[in-house]
């Protein structure tokens, strides 16, 4: 008996006809020194998603100057291609993910003005927001996302009340809580190397905080305006260079620290009603990443039908 043999038995077995089903069964062939194995995995299925199909198998992806990358379908969580995605990566500023999902929980209030202080600066960028300056909670938080501000994210936690130690535990705590048990902080802003996670983790994380209309109302745009409270005008500018690009960018987070390299998570909205999330961990270079996000995005919405 041959192997396509077992698999059409496989498909027989588990009712897998056409027929709309409660659960989504995945056939992965394994080659173990040439000898062929059949491995299936099962996962519940809404029928009410589109769901992604290969249009052709033989296309096996792109080559990335990534070590670790993947792509998600949003709306059935299913993974439709990936690279390095379980090692065990810092993803820099990333974390900014999790500092503003924890922050939502703990806001006190948007219109809320905070003065920056010499205790919010951590010397890793130019800051958009000065110290002495002051701006709303809101501003502050667009800045922390848009521009990827260290200073910025640091002000919002000294906003809420928490010392750093006690806010960086909730994030551990959100972390378990969202059953991400490969992602650990070890400060808020992404600067310190272990803030970890895996590609397929931070692709959690990021479907869960762009769900969030807060963060998602920020990481959208290329560009935000306000005033401080002095009057003067700052103008942020996002750090995700793909906005304006071919691909339909719904939002994007960027990261990086020398000891990281370069990476992206990105969601990206297809022809049709499907969006997808990429993302890229450790590429080589400022460009490198945002080419590989974008190779990768585009193949993946070229390579797959949503049925």
């Amino acid at each position: 008996m041959n192997l396509w043999t077992v698999i059409s038995m496989i498909f027989i077995t588990l009712g897998l006809n056409g027929e709309p089903l409660a659960y989504l069964s995945t056939i992965k062939l394994e080659d173990n020194e040439g000898r062929s194995g059949v491995i299936i995995e099962r996962s519940v299925r809404d029928n009410r998603i589109s769901l992604p199909q290969r249009k052709n198998n033989r296309s096996l992806g792109v080559k990335l100057s990534a070590p670790s990358a993947a792509v998600m379908d949003s709306a059935s969580g299913i993974i439709l291609w990936q690279k390095g995605a379980k090692e065990s990566r810092s993803i820099a500023s990333i974390t900014k993910l999790m500092t503003t999902l924890v922050f939502l929980e703990h806001n006190p209030g948007w219109d809320q003005i905070v003065t920056m202080q010499a205790s919010d600066e951590t010397g890793a960028s130019v800051p958009n927001i000065l110290r002495g300056q002051s701006a709303s909670i809101r501003d502050l938080f667009y800045t922390a996302l848009i521009a990827s501000d260290n200073n910025a994210i640091r002000a919002l936690v000294r906003a809420t009340g928490l010392t750093d130690e006690e806010f960086v535990r909730l994030m551990n705590k959100k972390a378990q809580a969202l059953n991400l048990m490969n992602t650990n902080f070890a400060e808020l802003t992404g600067l310190d190397p272990q803030n970890t996670s895996t590609a397929l983790e931070v692709l959690e994380l990021a479907k869960i905080a762009f769900a969030q209309p807060e963060i998602k109302q920020a990481v959208s745009r290329p560009s935000y305006i306000f005033s401080d409270s002095d009057g003067q005008e700052h103008k942020i500018l996002s750090t995700n260079n793909l906005f304006g690009s071919y691909l339909n960018i719904r939002a994007a987070k960027t990261g990086y620290i020398e000891s990281a390299g370069y990476s992206l998570v990105l969601e990206v909205a297809g022809s049709g009603q499907q969006t997808i999330l990429t993302v890229v961990l450790g590429s080589a270079s400022n460009e490198d990443r945002f080419r590989d996000a974008k190779i990768l995005s585009g193949w993946t919405l070229e390579n797959f039908n949503w049925l």
